[in-house]
């Protein structure tokens, strides 16, 4: 599961998911649904961060550690919330443009959902991880010289920390190489308790495999040879939460 802080957990294709009609709403009215994504998560950052912020007895701040969004992970009940108020603001801000019922209709609809969402995310409480590991960024790719056949490469990274809980997968980058030559790949912008990433590399999105079989330093630049593992496993989802915490009801935004 990919942690709060890396960004919206639901895509456009999610939203459509929902409302097949969405894109040529968006289209009509000129609303940027990427847009729309990033505000929801950012009012619902607020709502969380409220709960964290709750007052705590004076006992209580002597042993209760002092959590952060930082360690908040995406579970099903909060990108569900994340999902309808995304469209309850893409109909809002339809309707204020175009003054159409049926627009006005759709808001009142997802902006019930997203409430009903929200509900569902309290109940079920908020998963966390101790050592949060924040998405990893796109890799760097160049090429060196080496006895084999070009071609089209992508290659993702992720990092590592102390317990060997694996952080989000970067989005892929890619490179063509001429023959004669090979693919190296030099993970970028570690975060502080990174303590090595691994390599997922192939000759498309769908079969990036996992390529080292140990944890490579943070600082290396690893060389990826076409064919040499055709087998191993996909990139992964994140980190899983190392525990749940109930959430205060009455202190998240209505």
């Amino acid at each position: 599961m990919a942690l709060f802080v890396d960004g919206p957990a639901c895509t456009i294709d999610d939203l459509t998911d929902q409302d097949a009609g969405l894109l040529n709403v968006a289209l009509n009215t000129g609303i940027n649904l990427s847009t729309k994504l990033r505000l929801a998560v950012e009012e619902i950052r607020t709502d969380l961060q409220l709960w964290l912020n709750r007052f705590r007895p004076t006992p209580a701040m002597v042993w209760e550690p002092t959590l952060r969004v930082e360690q908040m992970v995406v579970t099903p009940p909060l990108k569900r919330w994340e999902v309808m108020h995304s469209l309850a603001l893409v109909y809002r801000d339809a309707y204020f443009s175009q003054l159409v019922d049926r627009y006005q209709a759709k808001w009142q609809e997802y902006a019930k959902l997203s409430g009903d969402a929200r509900e569902s995310f309290i109940a079920s409480g908020v998963g966390l991880v101790s050592d949060p590991v924040s998405q990893a960024e796109p890799p760097a790719l160049s090429t060196t010289p080496g006895p084999q056949s070009g071609g089209e490469f992508y290659a993702s990274v992720a990092w590592e920390n102390s317990a060997n809980q694996e952080g989000a997968p970067s989005y892929a980058s890619s490179i063509t190489v001429s023959d004669g030559n090979l693919m190296t790949v030099q993970a970028t912008g570690a975060p502080k308790n990174a303590v090595g990433f691994n390599v997922y590399a192939g000759t498309s999105l769908a079969a990036m495999l996992l390529q080292n079989d140990m944890l490579l330093p943070v600082t290396a630049s690893y060389l990826y040879v076409p064919g040499q593992i055709t087998q191993g496993r996909l990139p992964g989802a994140g980190q899983k939460p190392d525990f749940m915490r109930a959430l205060v009801r009455t202190l998240l935004r209505g």
